[in-house]
């Protein structure tokens, strides 16, 4: 009996603790390099990382086999990252457009990377327009997947749906975390509020049955014998719903990024509307919108289509500025600058022609110090692998 009342109260404790305030946190994140084997010339491509944005109650783990095939194309790494409160990551507020933003871009600052191509999906591409509104000069370019930078009320009603339902998958069923039919019992019990099977199973992709490795939370006691989300859903009950539908107009009120982005839209999801579209064109001058079939669950329900326009995006801006690098370069005339800078410009000018005739898909970067930028990132990369690795050995 002493025990049964000692373990109830360290749980009652443990779930009435408030998240912890913390205005810096270090994300978790995955890495996912270019298969060497996809072309041997990787050390000539563009040294301009992708950083991938997950959506409310995601993680870095839902799309890495998506991202895996994007940096293979790309020839590009690609980091996965797990926002606060998320995945891996810890567990604190604030958690809202500014706070996460900055998280983004403290990420990109914390690990070198410059150049970066953001790609965000729901509420991670809402968090990247605002990254890339208050950090131009650290995005290159960007592809925001159903969102727009407006604020969004009439989601409210999803958002708490999704909440509650996950609230009741914990309170109501009490399932075991030794039980060996926990993940079928938790999408039953679910149902009640999420007929849809799809959006059951993003939801339940956090559901975990045991604690993560060297993971701690300061209000989830994953110790006690019972399945849990990794995210801290009975904290957040507020955060998650009214922020998320938010938008920080003021604060970007005559902001706009000049660089390229590419929107995709959900053909039957209304994340893109009308208002959003204007907004889009106000603080994104260079856009384009490719719409594909789909509700706002796209990269459940069209991995391969949404795979595909990333990639080609990205091929086709990379080609874009080199080929305009190219007739910068070309304007330099022997008589107007030093032999050597005439004849380092000629050398460049060859390697790239060189290079970009091999196949369309060749598509190399601009200079010889970013061939040398490239090999250095890559270096960096596989050495923040294998660091990853030696950790959770």
């Amino acid at each position: 009996m002493h025990f049964t009342r000692t373990l109830f109260n360290q749980v009652a404790s443990k779930a009435s603790r408030q998240l912890p305030v913390q205005k810096r946190v270090q994300m978790a994140y995955d890495l996912h390099i270019p298969n060497k084997t996809v072309n041997p010339n990787l050390n000539i491509r563009s040294h301009e990382p992708i950083v991938f944005v997950h959506g409310i109650f995601g993680s870095k783990k839902n799309y890495r086999f998506d991202c895996q095939k994007i940096a293979n194309v790309t020839h590009t790494p690609v980091y996965t990252v797990d926002l606060r409160n998320h995945g891996q990551s810890i567990h604190a507020l604030p958690f809202d457009y500014e706070t996460l933003a900055q998280d983004v871009a403290d990420f990109c600052e914390d690990h070198g990377l410059k150049k970066v191509n953001l790609i965000g999906y729901s509420l991670g591409a809402k968090i990247c327009m605002l990254t890339m509104l208050q950090n131009p000069d650290l995005i290159r370019s960007g592809v925001i997947i159903d969102n727009s930078p407006i604020e969004q009320p009439h989601i409210e009603i999803f958002l708490q749906m999704f909440v509650k339902s996950m609230i009741h998958v914990l309170n109501s069923t009490k399932i075991e975390a030794n039980d060996s039919d926990w993940k079928r019992k938790a999408d039953d019990a679910m149902k009640r509020y999420i007929p849809d099977g799809g959006i059951r199973k993003y939801l339940l992709a956090n559901l975990i049955n045991k604690v993560p490795k060297g993971y701690k939370s300061p209000v989830i006691d994953y110790d006690d014998g019972f399945i849990h989300f990794q995210n801290p859903v009975k904290h957040m009950t507020e955060v998650a719903v009214k922020n998320v539908s938010a938008w920080p107009t003021e604060k970007v009120a005559g902001k706009t990024f000049e660089g390229p982005i590419r929107f995709i839209k959900g053909t039957k999801s209304a994340f893109i509307d009308d208002a959003g579209k204007k907004a889009i064109a106000g603080y994104f001058p260079n856009h384009s919108i490719s719409e594909i079939n789909a509700t706002h669950f796209i990269l459940n329900e069209r991995p391969l289509e949404y795979v595909r326009v990333i990639c080609d995006f990205i091929k086709t801006e990379r080609f874009r500025s080199l080929q305009e690098h190219l007739r910068n370069v070309e304007h330099f005339s022997p008589s107007e600058i030093e032999a050597k800078q005439a004849a380092k410009h000629a050398q460049q000018i060859e390697e790239l022609r060189k290079v970009t005739s091999t196949s369309e898909s060749s598509i190399p970067h601009s200079t010889q110090s970013s061939e040398q930028a490239f090999t250095e990132n890559i270096d960096l990369a596989r050495q923040e692998r294998e660091h990853q690795k030696s950790v959770s050995a």
